[in-house]
């Protein structure tokens, strides 16, 4: 079992190397790589798979890699094994798709260098989810924020595009990694030594609430939840579509992994934090939806949802932890609420990812993501349109589909919870919801429904590689949908790990039946839903009301008055969509556009900053650099005997001056940033052999 694991993080490794080989052929080497992250993810899938038996017992993988300077410990628990899960299914999804869709951005070349930081990237999420030292969880965290930063500005030509990747690298080591490393400080001060830094040890001590605000500042911003969400929006759209649906999927649950595992499992479940991370769920899935709503632009919109969804899960994450730290009966029900934040982390992850391709496929054939300008491509894109359907469907909560069972979990953890406060959020979040399905309702019939416009009309089909990618999502969201129980011992298992409390007797999961009970509920009152009932009765009635009523495929000219009135008029555009509503609400955009000026302004003040530091220190770097390497070529011209070991000192040196050159993108503060970047690394290993 534990081979398939380690299999996993060498194949990622390989894909590395088979890219360098083949770095001249652009398209061999993202085939040959992806075809090796490919089988990365199916053996880390079969790994996960392997371990769940063990994870329902409460026990877990142990694994610990020797890499010579220091010992890297693994432990793999329920916990990590869900967030395995997304990780092998997505990172398999996307290296199908990848192939034929970096294909739009050959004339960028350096596919070589794509395989890396996409291998790097997966890897440090599956690493992260996975260590068990709070040292290495850092700097994978590190890891993980460069490798996606770059990977997001890939089309850093395009001027947003590099304001983007700006705005996210800045915010993330100011809101992300600034608080996580105050917080590992403050411990290694506290423990004395790397080696105390192992999850176990430090679950054992007895440390100070600061640790919950340092973590939820560190953690929440890299969620995305508000009022640290302002990058999202913004970066997920600059990037590709295949690392949109990767960083919206998989990078940002990485983030409720490191809530959890730290707040829950290393501090104790606390309620006040409980209800501060519920509340904060509760806004962000309101704010979230209600901006995706007024979105014309299909990554746009797509990304304010990631805020909206990530809400859903920090609300049954936060009520899971309310009623944990409660204990006694309801600590029972808190593991049901947290095993439902769970379901939908993973379930976004499903219908989130299967949307960006989605979207990624739109753009690769149309070279637009304005839904004002697209419309009939359910008849030129057929396949894409049935799998956007389901990720639309699941998205908006709608049954039978993923996002259904979650949300309907996350709603009874609330309306059952006896609690006005939580059962507020819970109204909310249904309200929300519709809201969803509204705005879901634009972008599909935007880009689906009616006749082809001036911009679509030549569309074809993509290929069927990416079509498969997309088949292969759209099938777990429906299979998670209709039979629930497939997961739902997995998703228990953290909260039983936490409570100790056998959950059995309080909720009963059949491949027909979800059954909820809640503390102080009579016997017989329980909360349940069929899900393959509901399959079979909507099934009945659609096929009857599909005879009863065929759709009439008449279409009727409209009548102009005489008026020379083009069809194209008549559409109805994205814009145009929800107006009155956006008009009651304008207070709420006009609120968010004097806050985002704000923010705008104070991150542009943080990033002057920034950059003159990383500037002073890349200049400092090419000094050093220079100096040394002079010195290194007067003794080579003035010695007439050179040992190997003696000058093999002076290409040493000059990393300082290739960090800054080896991803030239054509402007200085990118060299400034990545010195800057690879410094912190270099920072946080220099610690652990000291």
């Amino acid at each position: 079992m534990k081979e398939l694991f380690t299999l996993a993080v060498i194949l990622y490794f390989a894909s590395m190397l088979v890219a360098l080989i083949f770095k001249r052929n652009y398209k061999l080497s993202i085939s040959l790589g992806h075809a090796f992250t490919a089988l990365a993810s199916l053996s880390l899938l079969a790994f996960t798979i392997n371990a769940i038996p063990l994870a329902l017992q409460g026990k877990a993988v142990d694994i610990v890699y020797n890499i010579g300077v220091a010992k890297i410990p693994f432990h793999i628990d329920g916990l990590s094994l869900i967030l395995c899960f997304v990780l092998g299914a997505l990172g398999l999804a996307t290296s199908v798709y990848s192939p034929k869709y970096m294909e739009f951005y050959e004339k960028l070349g350096k596919g070589w260098l794509y395989i890396i930081l996409y291998s790097t990237f997966v890897l440090s999420m599956i690493l992260i989810v996975t260590v068990s030292s709070l040292f290495w969880f850092l700097f994978l965290w590190e890891v993980m924020t460069f490798a996606s930063y770059v990977l997001m500005i890939w089309e850093s030509e395009e001027e947003y595009v590099r304001k983007a990747g700006w705005k996210y690298f800045v915010t993330m080591h100011i809101t992300s990694t600034l608080p996580l490393v105050i917080a590992v400080a403050l411990l290694y001060a506290k423990v004395g030594s790397v080696d105390g830094l192992n999850f176990a040890n430090l679950a054992s001590l007895k440390l100070s609430p600061i640790f919950y605000v340092l973590f939820l500042i560190g953690f929440g911003s890299k969620a995305g939840v508000v009022p640290i969400h302002f990058w999202l929006p913004d970066a997920h759209p600059a990037a590709p579509s295949n690392v949109s649906a990767l960083m919206s999927g998989v990078m940002i649950k990485v983030a409720v992994y490191g809530l959890i595992r730290t707040t829950c499992f290393i501090l104790k479940p606390n309620v006040t934090f409980g209800y501060i991370v519920a509340a904060l769920g509760a806004i962000t899935l309101t704010i979230g939806t209600l901006y995706a709503l007024k979105q014309t632009d299909a990554k746009r919109l797509l990304a304010y949802h990631s805020v909206g969804q990530m809400g859903y899960i920090w609300l049954g994450v936060g009520v899971g932890i309310i009623f944990i730290a409660k204990g006694g009966a309801y600590a029972a029900f808190g593991a049901i609420a947290l095993a439902a934040g769970l379901y939908h982390l993973v379930n976004h992850a499903l219908f989130k990812g299967l949307l960006f391709l989605s979207a990624g496929s739109i753009l690769y054939r149309t070279h637009s993501r304005d839904l004002n300008t697209l419309g009939g491509l359910a008849k030129l894109m057929p396949f894409t349109a049935i799998f956007t359907f389901i990720a639309a469907m699941s998205i908006a909560g709608t049954p039978p589909f993923n996002g259904f069972m979650s949300k309907w979990m996350i709603y009874q953890s609330t309306f059952l919870s006896n609690n006005g406060l939580i059962v507020f959020f819970g109204v909310m979040a249904l309200f929300i919801s519709a809201a969803t399905l509204a705005s879901f309702i634009k972008f599909y019939t935007t880009a689906f429904g009616g006749e082809p416009t001036e911009l679509t009309k030549d569309v074809k089909e993509v290929s069927s590689q990416m079509l498969i990618a997309k088949g292969f999502l759209a099938s777990l969201c429906l299979v998670l949908g209709l039979v629930p129980a497939l997961i739902l011992p997995l998703l228990l298992s953290p909260g039983s790990d936490l409570t100790g409390v056998e959950l059995a007797n309080w909720i009963t999961t059949k491949y027909w039946l979800v059954m909820i009970k809640a503390p102080s509920m009579p016997i017989g009152a329980e909360s349940y839903f069929k899900p393959l009932l509901f399959m079979a009765l909507f099934s009945v009635i659609f096929i009857g009301m599909y005879l009863l009523f065929p759709i009439s495929r008449k279409m009727d000219e409209p009548w102009t008055l005489g008026e020379p009135v083009a069809m194209s008029q008549y559409k109805y555009k994205a814009v145009n969509y929800y107006e009155p509503f956006e008009e009651y609400i304008h207070f709420l955009y006009h609120a968010g556009h004097v806050l985002s000026e704000f923010g705008g302004r104070v991150n542009k003040a943080v990033a002057r900053l920034y950059v003159g530091f990383s500037e002073a220190l890349h200049s400092c770097a090419n000094a050093v650099s220079r100096a040394v390497t002079l010195l290194g070529h007067s003794y080579v011209k003035n010695t007439s005997e050179i040992y190997f070991d003696e000058y093999f000192v002076a290409p040493l040196v000059k990393i300082s001056r290739v960090s800054g050159i080896l991803l030239d993108e054509g402007f200085a503060r990118v060299n400034g940033a990545l010195t800057l970047a690879l410094v912190i690394l270099a920072v946080i290993l220099a610690l652990m052999v000291l």
